[in-house]
């Protein structure tokens, strides 16, 4: 399983849907989208804390 697909999974498992954590995270959803369908690494550093702040996981486990 890649960190896209596990970030996905984490997402989905506490929210609804994407765009709604997007919203809640205030992150663009289109932001939010492009990371799940590329590559997590090219990602800018905030975003990604960001969303795991969100989630209450540590970045470390992506």
């Amino acid at each position: 399983m890649t960190r896209e697909q596990k970030l996905r999974n984490f997402i989905l498992d506490a929210y609804p849907s994407l765009r709604q954590f997007a919203k809640e995270a205030d992150i663009p959803y289109s932001t939010l989208m492009t990371l799940l369908s590329r590559d997590i690494g090219g990602a800018s550093f905030d975003v990604v804390l960001k969303i795991c702040k969100k989630l209450n996981i540590d970045p470390y486990s992506l």
